[in-house]
C-alpha cells in the first residue's frame, strides 16, 4: 500500500482511487481487498515507525529495500488503520458515489462468491 503513489506515503484517498480504478478495469465482481495485516490499532505509532526506519536502514545495507522506500515509509495507510479502518474505507467508498451492494461485493462477498465457486457450496 505505500506505493500507492509516488511519495510512498499513501493516504485514503489514494486506497479509493486505486480500487475505483480496478473497478473500472476488471468490473466490480472482480475486485476485493486482500490484507495480510492486522487491524489491530499501534499504540504507538513514534516508537514503531523508529523501528521500521532500522528495517529500512538493514534492508538498505542487504541491499534488498524496494525502489522509493524511505526509512518513514510504513507498510499501511496512516489515515486508514486500526479497529475502524474497513468501516472508514466503506464510507469513503460510498462517497464516491458507490452502492452498498457494490461496496459489501468489495469487501469480502466477492471472495466468498469466489470460494463458493472454486470449492462448491
Amino acid at each position: 500500500m505505500p506505493f500507492l503513489n509516488e511519495t510512498s506515503h499513501a493516504s485514503a484517498n489514494d486506497v479509493v482511487a486505486h480500487i475505483d480504478h480496478a473497478v473500472n478495469v476488471c468490473g466490480e465482481d472482480a475486485v476485493g481487498i486482500g490484507t495480510d495485516g492486522s487491524v489491530t490499532a499501534i499504540d504507538d505509532l513514534k516508537g514503531y515507525m523508529e523501528v521500521l526506519a532500522k528495517e529500512h536502514e538493514a534492508r538498505v545495507k542487504a541491499g534488498i529495500s524496494a525502489a522509493g522506500e524511505g526509512p518513514d515509509t510504513v507498510p499501511f495507510v496512516i489515515n486508514l488503520r486500526g479497529v475502524n479502518q474497513f468501516y472508514e474505507l466503506a464510507d469513503r467508498l460510498q462517497k464516491q458515489g458507490y452502492s452498498t451492494a457494490r461496496v459489501e461485493k468489495i469487501l469480502g462477498r466477492n471472495f466468498v462468491r469466489y470460494a463458493r465457486d472454486v470449492w462448491g457450496g
